[in-house]
């Protein structure tokens, strides 16, 4: 008698346990935009915040007068401005274009002169490049410059209406202020992309303070053995 209860109930439920399980197996749906919510898995709740690198190459047009050979005053001007607005790091590589040398008077190979010599003296490392694309009383610089920026994700609005949050996922903005902080701190940003090598140290510096306080000490000891004799 009660195996047959049991058997009765168990079809009479099968219905409903499936429609249970079938809710259970499927995830919520957003009731806004009718899709399915996430759930926490160890690929969504991953903090990744990329930091995106360009390269740039900004270029600047020295004009020179017809004949004219030196760059004059104003056009230095222009070049330092040109360097300071996007922060030529000293010692970089700045490279100039130009024409071919092949004009009888020389001044193309002045003006290179002139305009390469002006760079140096400011701390940059110049590097020709002849084109044929041209150019007439004028020279092209430019250099490379990487700028790192961070996901754009982070740009956006950090906030979130109110309310439960069933899904267990991190919030949108979780990991930007790492990513922010990277970005801001390399001091090249090209090395997120392309690191440099290991470079040797430079043991001269701490060889000369040794080298120094032994000295000292010798001469110290020296002038004690001399005054007491």
């Amino acid at each position: 008698m009660r195996k047959m209860k049991l058997t009765s109930f168990l079809r009479m439920s099968a219905p409903v346990l499936a429609g249970l399980m079938l809710v259970g197996a499927c995830a919520p749906i957003d009731p806004m935009t009718g899709q399915e919510k996430l759930r926490a898995n160890p690929y969504t709740s991953a903090m990744n915040k990329k930091i995106i690198v360009n390269k740039m190459n900004p270029v600047f047009i020295v004009q020179f007068k017809e004949g004219e050979s030196e760059v004059s005053e104003l056009q230095k001007g222009r070049i330092l401005g040109f360097l300071d607005a996007h922060q030529a790091p000293y010692g970089s590589e700045m490279h100039i274009e130009l024409p071919e040398f092949n004009d009888a008077a020389g001044v193309n190979e002045s003006r290179y002169g002139s305009v390469g010599a002006f760079l140096e003296d400011m701390g940059y490392e110049v590097s020709p490049r002849i084109v044929k694309d041209g150019l007439r009383d004028s020279l092209r610089i430019y250099h490379e410059k990487y700028v790192a920026t961070v996901d754009p994700a982070c740009d956006g609005n950090w906030t979130e209406p109110d309310g439960n949050r069933f899904e267990n996922l991190p919030l949108p903005h979780m990991g930007c202020a790492t990513a922010s902080a990277l970005a801001r701190m390399v001091v090249n940003p090209k090395d997120l992309v392309e690191p440099s090598g290991i470079r040797g140290t430079d043991g001269e510096r701490a060889a000369l303070s040794i080298y120094k306080y032994r000295s000292r000490g010798t001469s110290s000891s020296s002038s004690a053995g001399e005054a007491a004799n």
